[in-house]
């Protein structure tokens, strides 16, 4: 067998040799062409309209410093990172994560414009077990509003997220909590800049300064005040 193996001869080999290139190189070009026909199908997508569009302002990976309420104005105490994905052109997947003296803090979401209702939807999902669905619209070309309410310890909460297109490379995230009739109190204020960033275990560098108050979507850190005796 062995033998028969290394008579082998040069002819066949060259035949073969070629085969295998013309092989591979018809697969890589399949390839290419089916990328090719993917995004050409995502950017023809006929249910996408301007709406979807706007969005994609915030898509890409982002490194933020977050400012919670009570910290210096010059020495914010959190900091996050997230990755904005387009799919079909019509909605952004989100990836979120921090870190901190509290643990780590992850999250996915999901944000869209909803042809329906006329209104800008987001869906946040934390590994705390908080599910948050914000609606709202935009305030004007940079800005965009989005509301939560839910019902927490028996009493109703509300949420408002407002997402400011700065520049290209630059969106500032501004979230106020409230409860029951109570006005909005900034619960923090996040900037955060464009950033290379590969999604994965870690993101890479090690967070620092980020604790389980998380980001979007959070339940509430306190408890809303006990209500008093009658």
């Amino acid at each position: 067998m062995y033998r028969r193996m290394a008579i082998f001869s040069r002819s066949a080999t060259a035949v073969l040799f070629a085969t295998l290139c013309f092989s591979g190189n018809t697969v890589r070009a399949q390839q290419s062409a089916q990328k090719g026909n993917a995004q050409t199908q995502a950017k023809e997508n006929p249910f996408s309209g301007a709406e979807d569009k706007k969005l994609m302002v915030f898509a890409g990976a982002w490194q933020e410093d977050v400012r919670y309420a009570g910290d210096p104005a010059d020495s914010p105490s959190g900091k996050g990172r997230w990755i904005a994905r387009p799919a079909y052109g019509l909605y952004l997947v989100i990836g979120y994560e921090g870190n901190g003296p509290e643990g780590d803090s992850h999250a996915h979401g999901v944000m869209a414009y909803d042809h329906e209702d006329r209104v800008y939807k987001l869906w946040w999902f934390d590994d705390a077990g908080g599910i948050g669905e914000y609606s709202g619209n935009w305030k004007d070309d940079n800005t965009l509003v989005l509301e939560h309410k839910k019902t927490a310890g028996g009493r109703p909460f509300r949420e408002r997220i407002t997402y400011t297109h700065v520049s290209d490379d630059e969106v500032h995230t501004r979230i106020e909590q409230a409860w029951g009739t109570e006005a909005y109190k900034v619960y923090l204020d996040a900037s955060a800049q464009r950033a290379q960033l590969t999604e994965g275990k870690g993101w890479g560098e090690k967070l620092s300064q980020q604790g389980r108050r998380g980001r979007l979507g959070r339940q509430p850190d306190s408890q809303p005040p006990a209500k008093k005796p009658n």
